[in-house]
């Protein structure tokens, strides 16, 4: 129930899951306790008052769920991303969100689920369009973690290998979140984990995997570019590892492929080809560190030393493990 006061009021819900901040103005605030934690919502208070009504029924409908595949979910990302939350007996709604933490729309409808391959959304109300999802996806599968639309599962075999478009994402891009990732945040004990569906298996690609079979003599440069096709970067006082590497004459390899070293932090690396041969490809372990021997480890707040790159390592393409 809505209250109508000139100065600001809190509405704090049975639940404990939804608190709504709003004004005389159709600004509102959405405390759900997911990520950022605060979310402002720029719809007229109606819509507000029903998509937050949606959003706590299926909640409580969840806590005597017992289809391990419904929940609540969330696809994050700093500019955008979307949250989902559905029941069988309750249905769904899907909030997304842009330019960091604005909704300005929902979706809400019935599902029809079949089995872990193959969960319908049958809207009521759709998507009118925008920058984070434009459509409510119909049909869903679970992967791995993962709770996918079917209609984006081409995208999701290629991003999971670091294939394609994807491959220049293994570099020092931008954060980057594609809509398939969406994962489940209200399992009690183990995230659930689904095999890939039989009919759905030749979506998945392998990634590009090889062995370093030489390395040669670090040196450092004032600069280093790359230059792809979705971005560019410049970068000062770089340090590079000249290596070789066997890839089993594996012809996906091309010229400025991105790999990972496995077992190296691969937010401050990558392996840049530079040439392709008949048996071995070249190209250098880039280090965008400006210059120091050490990487600042975010996990432990510690700043450590950089590991050698040794003969025998692996390198791989793999953006998703499973």
């Amino acid at each position: 129930m809505f209250l109508k006061l000139t100065s600001l009021v809190v509405l704090i819900f049975a639940l404990g899951t939804t608190c709504l901040v709003y004004s005389q103005t159709t600004y509102t605030k959405w405390n759900n306790g997911i990520d950022k934690g605060t979310w402002d919502i720029g719809l007229e208070i109606q819509d507000a008052k029903k998509m937050l009504a949606l959003w706590d029924s299926i909640g409580e409908d969840l806590q005597t769920e017992r289809n391990s595949l419904a929940g609540t979910y969330f696809k994050g990302g700093y500019d955008a991303g979307y949250f989902l939350r559905w029941s069988i007996n309750k249905g769904f709604v899907l909030i997304p969100y842009f330019d960091e933490n604005l909704i300005t729309d929902y979706s809400y409808g019935n599902v029809t689920f079949v089995d872990s391959s193959k969960i319908i959304f049958n809207p009521e109300k759709d998507l009118k369009g925008g920058r984070s999802v434009a459509k409510t996806p119909r049909e869903w599968t679970a992967i791995w973690e993962y709770l996918v639309p079917v209609e984006s599962l081409r995208d999701f075999g290629q991003f999971s290998a670091g294939l394609g478009v994807y491959n220049e994402f293994n570099g020092q891009c931008c954060e980057f979140a594609p809509n398939f990732l969406c994962i489940k945040i209200d399992f009690k004990d183990k995230l659930p984990f689904y095999n890939v569906p039989a009919k759905y298996a030749h979506f998945i690609k392998s990634p590009i995997e090889g062995t370093i079979t030489f390395v040669g003599r670090t040196r450092r440069v004032k600069s280093w570019f790359y230059e792809g096709k979705l971005y560019s970067q410049s970068m000062d006082n770089v340090i590079l590892i000249p290596v070789k590497v066997d890839f089993q004459r594996d012809l996906r390899v091309k010229k400025n492929t991105l790999f990972h070293v496995v077992g190296q932090p691969d937010f401050v690396q990558y392996l840049q080809i530079i040439r392709v041969g008949s048996r071995a490809a070249t190209g250098y372990v880039v280090r965008d560190v400006a210059g120091k021997d050490t990487y600042h480890d975010y996990e432990t707040d510690q700043d450590k030393p950089l590991p050698p790159i040794r003969v025998g390592m692996k390198v791989t393409t793999r953006r998703l493990t499973h």
